[in-house]
Order: C-alpha cells, then structure tokens, then sequence
C-alpha cells in the first residue's frame, strides 16, 4: 500500500514492524524521538541518536550519511510512547552545506 502524505496527515500502518527510509541527496545525522500522547519526549533515554542509536524498538544510523534506514518495532517501543519523530541535522566541518535550504528536499517513506 503506497500513499502519499502531506505534513501532519496520517495513514493506517499495516504491519508493527516498519523501515523508515530517508533520502537526503547529501549527507545527514539522523536521529528520532519518542513522545507520548502530546508529543513529549520524556527525557534522554527517549531520544535516539549516532551516539546511543538503540531504543527499545528503534534504531537510527551511527554515521552520516545520504540515505538513512530507520528500523522501527510499534510493539516493542516502550509503554506511552505514541510518536516517532525522525530528525535530520547537517554535520559540521565536513565541507557540505551548512543549511538544508541549499539542498533539496529529503524524501522519507515508511515500509512495512
């Protein structure tokens, strides 16, 4: 099942166990977090990064890079976690571009 989705719009998932896949064209640091019914991360060990990239169902890359698979387990997350929230940041001092407004857009997709 394909759809595609505009910010804030959502869409039944059909599986638990999900990728999240992000193209970036350049190299990015991927991270997520975690966040309860209102979106509220509730501290560090909700927050997953290169540096701590595994959560209880979740993990992110260790590294830059331009395309990112995010490993996602819906039943495996902990108790209140509602949201999964992907970020993406420049890496500083490597020579790419110091704002994403000087690259295009990532794309992200979710598959089951």
């Amino acid at each position: 099942m394909t759809a595609e989705l505009v910010r804030g719009q959502n869409h039944t998932l059909p599986q638990t166990r999900l990728e999240i896949r992000v193209s970036a064209g350049t190299p990015v640091v991927a991270g997520a977090t975690l966040g309860d019914e209102r979106g509220t991360v509730r501290g560090i060990e909700w927050i997953a990064h290169p540096g701590s990239p595994q959560l209880p169902g979740l993990e992110v890359s260790q590294q830059a890079a331009a395309d990112h698979r995010l490993a996602v387990d819906l039943e495996a997350l902990p108790t209140g976690a509602h949201r999964v929230t992907v970020l993406l940041a420049l890496p500083v001092g490597v020579g790419g571009p110091v704002r994403f407004g000087a690259v295009p857009a990532p794309f992200v997709a979710v598959t089951g």
